[in-house]
């Protein structure tokens, strides 16, 4: 019976999304091979999976989790040592045959799945989710020798997989451009997951915006706040809605404590913010244009899947414009203050429409059918 390792920080229940596609991952390979799941996890993790009967014949190895995004960055880092030391021995003691490892952690866990692979002539998958270090490199603005030894080492693990999968053509062009067209890789496009079910063509919804997801230094929050502030300054009358973590949680509450219209409820169950994307007609999805090289975000999957017109602030030529645009997702506005208050005043005027996303689109982005393609490509490897 063959032996595959599933390695990855985020996973259920945390993860609502990607962590419930892994976990049926899991569940699906179990049948034929032994399996095991080396992760993090909240307290009452193994109280939850009896609860809900769920990983039966998979083997759990899961490291207790002890910060989050907008922890000290010592602290994280030192997790980020620790959940390395764990991934390796463990890959060490139960030797499985393949690996299939996230770019979360990016670099150094990947790298070590590499290097286990090397010792003992096994094969692993490699899912950049996005790709490091450019994507802290766009938050940072530093471009130093460290930084470039490990681009240097990440583009070798890249080059040693047994197959890449990224989000989008933009991510796969840029991974090429990076490692050099001498190196032949199966780069194969997998989108991201979606929280919660189709909504309902008859949901009742508020008429305005929701905000759910990391509030970090890539998602223009300080901009997006801006406008807000702006707006309702003007006598915008639009109710907003923000749920999620991040660096600027604390500047959204802010917001919210000195305008009624501005709800922040904090971190949200995966549950509860499928629920509060269905209450409002408008998904808001700011981002850095130089980021979408490396990444492509997430929120995007559970805005269409939950009916939301999706507002994207982001530059005209880059990959969410053009998934919005060629969609009819919604509205695409210029990043600066000005322009997105028009479009809010604009948006407060005319008549909400919900998404027609086709079936099979909607299908696509399912848990369900992440998990089938990822259990696909990894016994293809």
């Amino acid at each position: 019976m063959e032996s595959i390792a599933i390695v990855t920080r985020s996973f259920w229940p945390e993860s609502a999304a990607i962590g419930e596609a892994l976990l049926l991952l899991a569940e699906s390979l179990s049948r034929k091979s032994r399996v095991r799941v080396i992760a993090q996890a909240g307290k009452g993790f193994q109280r939850q999976l009896r609860a809900q009967q769920r990983g039966k014949n998979v083997n759990f190895s899961m490291l207790p989790a002890f910060t989050t995004s907008s922890s000290h960055l010592a602290l994280r880092v030192l997790e980020l040592i620790v959940f390395g030391f764990h991934v390796f021995i463990l890959l060490c003691w139960y030797r499985p045959k393949k690996v299939y490892v996230t770019t979360n952690p990016p670099i150094a866990v990947p790298f070590l799945v590499r290097l286990y692979c090397e010792m003992f002539g096994k094969r692993y998958v490699y899912h950049l989710q996005d790709l490091h270090p450019e994507a802290t490199q766009v938050v940072t603005r530093k471009n130093n020798a460290f930084l470039t030894v490990l681009r240097r080492i990440d583009s070798k693990t890249i080059t040693r997989a047994s197959k890449i999968i990224t989000l989008t053509d933009q991510m796969r062009n840029y991974v090429h451009e990076r490692v050099g067209t001498a190196h032949r890789m199966e780069i194969v496009l997998l989108e991201n997951p979606a929280i919660g079910e189709k909504a309902l063509a008859d949901t009742v919804r508020n008429k305005g915006m929701v905000f759910c997801g990391n509030a970090g230094r890539l998602q223009l929050i300080p901009l997006l706040l801006g406008a807000i502030e702006s707006y309702i300054e003007k006598g915008g009358l639009l109710p907003f809605a923000f749920a999620g973590g991040g660096v600027y949680a604390p500047k959204i509450k802010e917001l919210a404590n000195r305008h009624p219209q501005v709800n922040y409820l904090g971190v949200l169950p995966g549950y509860k913010a499928a629920e509060l994307m269905q209450q409002y007609t408008l998904g808001l999805m700011p981002i850095e244009d130089e980021v979408l090289h490396y990444a492509f975000p997430s929120k995007s999957s559970s805005y269409v899947t939950a009916g939301c017109q999706v507002v994207a602030i982001c530059g005209a030529n880059t990959s969410v414009a053009q998934w919005v645009e060629s969609n009819r997702f919604g509205y695409v506005v210029a990043p600066n203050i000005e322009a997105i208050v028009r479009l809010f005043v604009q948006l407060e005027t005319q008549e909400a429409t919900q998404p027609q996303a086709p079936q099979e689109f909607l299908r696509r982005l399912t848990p369900e059918y992440h998990a089938i393609e990822l259990e696909r490509m990894i016994l293809e490897a």
